[in-house]
């Protein structure tokens, strides 16, 4: 009696991951698709605000700019030019060339 009941519990344990296996998976819920006018306001309203952002930090640079005194301005005019004619030779930062899509 011991055999056989070992026997059975033995099968029933193999048999135990079959079972579970079969079961179906639950149902996802799908999010419902955004339409086509939702996503053309998101992007107006995107386009806005990236606008005034934009907006606000030229004023912040037009006011750094104004603040400053006239030989501190043309001191500033000249760095920058200095620094465009020397930049200007340089190579492109290796990783920036190799990864590059073509």
């Amino acid at each position: 009696m011991k055999s056989l009941s070992r026997k059975l519990i033995l099968i029933f344990i193999c048999l135990l991951p079959l079972g579970l296996a079969a079961q179906e998976a639950p149902a996802k819920e799908k999010a419902p698709a955004t339409s086509r006018v939702q996503k053309k306001a998101a992007k107006k309203k995107w386009k806005e605000q990236r606008k005034m952002e934009m907006d606000q930090k030229k004023a912040v640079k037009q006011h750094h700019k104004r603040i400053q005194t006239k030989e501190t301005r043309k001191r500033m005019k000249q760095e920058k030019r200095r620094s465009d004619k020397l930049r200007a030779n340089k190579r492109e930062f290796f990783l920036v060339r190799w990864f590059r899509r073509h």
